[in-house]
């Protein structure tokens, strides 16, 4: 496995948007402690993971020293004013959890999805946000029951994109959360929270104990590019000051297309360098 050099990374996961078998074998030979199963794939809905299929998987992972982290499939409309599409999105989401628990993946990644709202008013994203809280509260519940957690990540922020918004973009939402449920685990998408504002250290310096794991990748600020870290308006050595300021730890997810995840590792050893040194 890579090693990192970096004290604040205790795992290295990387996305490649690929069947599971092949994400695995691609992590493997990027030298990760963790892969991505995308379950926005055709391939990787929950009807494609028959017994067999899952036991096989968690036995090649066991065999290769790599642990599958489920990242949820961020169309669901979690926050939909449709109570009865809003359960059904729950008992989705526990197909995730199960599938979750049978490959013995820490954690389910899981997105507030979107509304739809032609004219943008505050109180109707705020009651959409209050919806997706209230399936979040059950959802943690079932996380629970199932030994796994759901890590809950920040989608892009498009603003002038209506009729169709993303729930959970910004800053002030990270409280609204905390202050429904405080036990609430986060992965901030530091490339999401840089498309249309500067979100990424301002998140990661008040909310950093309940941050799990930081997704990582850069943009020119308008649009979620997954570039290379150093390919965007993201200065990384911001964040990485950012993080050695409050003293978090956890797991790096790169989500970079074209680059490894070893180069991004260099870029952060570098910054990391100079921060220390500062």
């Amino acid at each position: 496995m890579m090693h990192s050099g970096l004290p604040f990374v205790s795992g290295i996961a990387v996305q490649r948007y690929l069947a599971a078998e092949e994400g695995l074998d691609a992590a493997y030979a990027e030298g990760c402690t963790h892969w991505y199963i995308d379950m926005s794939l055709p391939s990787e809905l929950p009807d494609q993971w028959p017994r067999a299929r899952r036991r096989g998987l968690a036995a090649r992972a066991r065999t290769l020293g790599l642990t599958p982290i489920i990242h949820g499939n961020f169309r669901v409309p979690y926050a939909t004013e449709i109570t009865e599409l809003r359960n059904a999105a729950l008992g989705y989401l526990r197909t995730e959890l199960r599938l979750a628990a049978d490959l013995n993946a820490p954690a389910v990644i899981i997105h507030g999805g979107a509304y739809v709202e032609p004219r943008p008013t505050r109180s109707g994203r705020e009651a959409t946000l209050a919806r997706f809280i209230s399936t979040l509260e059950v959802a943690q519940a079932d996380a629970t029951s199932l030994g796994t957690e759901l890590w809950l990540e920040n989608l892009s922020h498009y603003p002038r994109f209506r009729p169709f918004t993303y729930v959970f973009t910004r800053r002030e939402e990270y409280a609204q959360v905390l202050a429904r449920i405080p036990t609430t685990r986060f992965i901030l998408d530091v490339g999401h929270a840089n498309v249309n504002q500067s979100m990424a250290l301002p998140a990661l310096r008040e909310f950093a104990p309940s941050i799990a794991a930081l997704s990582l990748s850069n943009n020119d600020g308008s649009a979620d590019d997954h570039l290379g870290l150093d390919h965007g308006t993201l200065v990384v050595a911001d964040l990485l000051q950012a993080v050695h300021r409050v003293n978090w730890r956890g797991v790096i997810a790169f989500e970079t297309r074209g680059e490894s995840a070893g180069a991004g590792v260099e870029v952060l050893r570098t910054a990391w360098k100079r921060t220390e040194e500062a």
